[in-house]
């Protein structure tokens, strides 16, 4: 299973998380890259924003380090139970969070987590 997969996997797995969020026809509310504008919020985005190697031997990749990065979306920007909850999620997954930063987009408040984990070999 490839970093993306387990990310949606442990994000999709938490009641508490999801039943937070708001979901789409589909039932969607987490997505990968970019949301589609549906107009009800909060959701999650999620990307791998890096992906770069930490230790080199024998002239091969032995081990690397991921960042992935979480986007909240709200309308009011009450995002504080949701984080707690994605915090909760990534960590049971080997995630440490690396930064994060709170920002407006139009109608919408953003808060970006990155979180970052080290993993053997190449994907």
């Amino acid at each position: 299973m490839n970093i993306k997969e387990q990310v949606y996997q442990a994000l999709s797995r938490s009641k508490r998380l999801t039943s937070q969020l708001a979901h789409d026809r589909r039932g969607r509310c987490i997505y990968p890259m970019r949301s589609p504008d549906a107009g009800s919020y909060p959701i999650l985005v999620y990307s791998v924003i890096s992906d770069v190697p930490a230790l080199m031997a024998d002239g091969e990749e032995r081990e690397r380090v991921v960042t992935v990065r979480i986007h909240i979306l709200t309308k009011d920007g009450n995002f504080e139970s949701i984080l707690r909850e994605v915090q909760r999620a990534m960590v049971g997954i080997g995630f440490i969070r690396a930064q994060s930063v709170e920002f407006a987009e139009g109608h919408l408040f953003i808060t970006a987590i990155d979180y970052r984990t080290g993993t053997g070999g190449i994907l």
